[in-house]
């Protein structure tokens, strides 16, 4: 039973603990966070706006074609 439990009590911070690391890994790239929205990261890249915003836990690239393939490591 205690072990239940305290698997269960881990299941409660995983979303917390998620957020905390990729906002620290797009920080860690030079992206930084929006005041008007705490999903939202935006970055200049050669002179173009890079925008990823996160959802659950996908995440949504923006910007111009050439950037996200080279984002993407295609």
């Amino acid at each position: 039973m205690c072990r239940l439990e305290r698997v269960l009590y881990h299941l409660k911070k995983a979303p917390c603990t998620w957020y905390t690391r990729i906002e620290n890994y797009l920080t860690g790239l030079g992206f930084t966070k929006s005041e008007a929205d705490v999903n939202l990261y935006h970055s200049l890249v050669e002179i173009k706006l890079l925008i990823i915003v996160l959802y659950v836990y996908d995440l949504i690239l923006t910007c111009d074609e050439q950037l996200i393939i080279s984002c993407k490591g295609i």
